[in-house]
């Protein structure tokens, strides 16, 4: 096997029957609950599990069942007293160190910019008028000063918002959510805005990210929660948020905007580009085993009955609707790493200096967009070599196309291909949505949301009671609105197996190589300057890590979700 443009294939005839029979196991099916085209039939052999994955990662999660058998030694029906006793679902396992900063404004605010979710925040516009919300928050309270001035922040672009009501751009899910049911009653996604300030520090310190308002309900008179609000008004409202947080990041960040963006990418991939097409043997490692897992999660975790149906906050069919919203405002253009960033005002260091998520991926996918650069020059060194392929012609073309022509109809994907940076835009996407976007939505999971009380998937109360006259918020009324024990647990369990195992680490494709080749990556591209590439690549992943590691030492809370070390290649668990 060694990397082969069509116009340099010797055996044309047997490279155009080996695609024809590609494009007979590999087809298309829309379907409408997500308005995706996704895999129909079965995973064909070459995308299924492997032996030593399996092995693997029944290995990687063998201490869950010890960990459940002791934290089922209470009965799992057994109300809960206190807050605290959400611990107690961690006797072998380690307990996440989220779960005892949860309560804090600081964790609060912090987990907008390097928890679990940081892709929701975006900045707030003066003449946005979600921003009227704020002349509402009172300017002061007893025996304090005004906490700023609103008019003169919002100019400044200090003001942030995570908006989970409809009313985003990104994000139009929870209109759609009137809530499952559960054994003793419904389940709740709350309709919620937090609003939060970037408080800028005195000199040698950057500042702070300060929640400032949260506000639920539809339509928006209600009234708003502040930190001045009576402390366990104010703790409901911030678990309101994290509980429209979980639902988004789960249906929306994680499923739709990484497993399901990038399966026809995978299809189209196999069709279109014979297997020592130089795209083909770039992009398998990086969709490896993605289309297995993907067809494991819609038979085991969006399945009626499922994980999903059973401790999200909607019905099956209301989930699957906010991944179909989630769809509807992507495109392969406008999520491009650094293109999502600038689109949420999030962009401007010397306004917002502390963003880890941000920070820390620049580092990642400038390494990245460098080596798809130079390994993409190795094989198309001008416009019209790119013109002159008719396989990568035929991929774009394919995937740009609507689903009446047979095409998989991706938003934002150009039918042809003739500019070289626009290529290495989209592959470059395509690489960094399959590894280190989903590593660090994925892989945080249990830091921040295998603890329930800090992220539940569900409120198991009405949270309209908050906008009541005077409502009365006791810790009971709190242990109300989060899972119960059994429901914890069960959140517990599926987030593990979820988080627990990696197969191979970001720009170490000889793993894949063996089992998909039975060569090594250098085998495979020895004598051309491939091999050097690779070598720069994973030396700027070897700094990445480094001054990854320095910021973190002055971080208050570290952020390694965009470790290279702990990135993996592809969507493959």
């Amino acid at each position: 096997m060694k990397p082969c443009l069509p116009h340099q294939e010797t055996h044309p005839a047997q490279r155009s029957t080996a695609l024809q029979a590609a494009r007979k196991r590999y087809t298309y099916t829309y379907d409408a609950r997500t308005n995706l085209s996704l895999l129909a039939d079965e995973v064909p052999s070459h995308d299924r599990f492997s032996t030593r994955y399996i092995a693997e990662r029944l290995a990687a999660t063998a201490e869950l069942p010890v960990n459940l058998l002791a934290a089922n030694a209470r009965s799992v029906f057994d109300p809960l007293d206190e807050l605290v006793e959400y611990e107690d679902l961690f006797p072998v396992m380690p307990l996440p160190k989220v779960a005892k900063v949860y309560q804090t404004d600081h964790s609060f605010a912090e987990q907008r910019l390097s928890g679990v979710n940081p892709l929701v925040i975006r900045l707030l516009q003066a003449e946005d008028p979600r921003a009227q919300v704020l002349q509402r928050i009172p300017s002061a309270a007893a025996d304090f000063e005004p906490m700023f001035k609103l008019d003169q922040e919002l100019k400044a672009g200090n003001i942030y918002i995570t908006d989970y009501t409809g009313a985003d751009d990104s994000y139009t899910g929870p209109v759609l959510v009137e809530g499952g049911e559960h054994a003793k009653g419904r389940k709740y996604l709350p309709k919620v805005r937090a609003f939060f300030r970037w408080r800028h520090a005195g000199l040698g310190t950057s500042g702070e990210l300060v929640p400032i308002a949260i506000q639920l309900g539809k339509p928006f008179d209600g009234p708003v929660q502040t930190p001045f609000s009576p402390p366990n008004q104010w703790l409901f409202a911030k678990f309101c948020v994290q509980v429209a947080d979980a639902n988004h990041h789960e249906m929306s960040t994680h499923l739709c905007r990484t497993h399901f963006v990038m399966e026809p990418f995978a299809i189209a991939t196999a069709r279109q580009f014979a297997a020592s097409h130089p795209l083909s043997l770039l992009l398998r490692p990086h969709f490896r085993f993605m289309l297995a897992n993907n067809d494991l999660g819609r038979k085991r975790l969006i399945n009626k009955s499922g994980p999903v149906d059973d401790l999200l906050a909607g019905t099956l069919d209301e989930s699957l609707a906010l991944v179909a919203d989630a769809y509807s405002t992507w495109s392969i253009d406008q999520f491009a790493f650094p293109t999502d960033i600038r689109n949420r005002g999030m962009d401007d260091r010397q306004r917002l200096p502390h963003y880890p998520y941000r920070d820390d991926g620049m580092l990642i996918w400038d390494a990245l967009y460098q080596f798809v650069t130079g390994y993409l020059q190795s094989f198309y060194p001008n416009a019209a070599s790119l013109l002159a392929d008719p396989e990568l012609q035929g991929w774009a073309k394919e995937l740009a196309a609507d689903r009446a022509d047979g095409g998989a109809n991706i938003p934002g994907m150009p039918g042809t291909i003739d500019n070289f940076e626009k290529l290495v835009e989209i592959i470059t996407t395509i690489i960094f949505t399959c590894g280190p976007l989903h590593s660090a939505v994925n892989y945080s999971q249990y830091d921040y949301m295998a603890f329930a009380a800090n992220m539940p998937l569900a409120a198991y109360v009405d949270p309209a009671i908050l906008n009541q006259p005077n409502p009365v918020i006791n810790e009971q009324t709190l242990l109300k609105l989060l899972p119960p024990y059994y429901k914890a647990a069960g959140q517990l369990q599926i987030l593990f197996i979820l988080a627990a195992y990696r197969f191979d680490q970001l720009g170490d494709y000889d793993k894949t190589y063996r089992e998909l080749y039975d060569k090594k990556f250098g085998q495979v591209f020895a004598d051309t300057p491939v091999l050097k590439i690779l070598e720069k690549f994973q030396l700027q992943l070897y700094r990445a890590e480094q001054q990854i590691n320095e910021r973190n030492k002055r971080r208050v809370i570290p952020y390694n979700s965009m470790n290279p070390s702990g990135i993996i290649n592809s969507i493959s668990i």
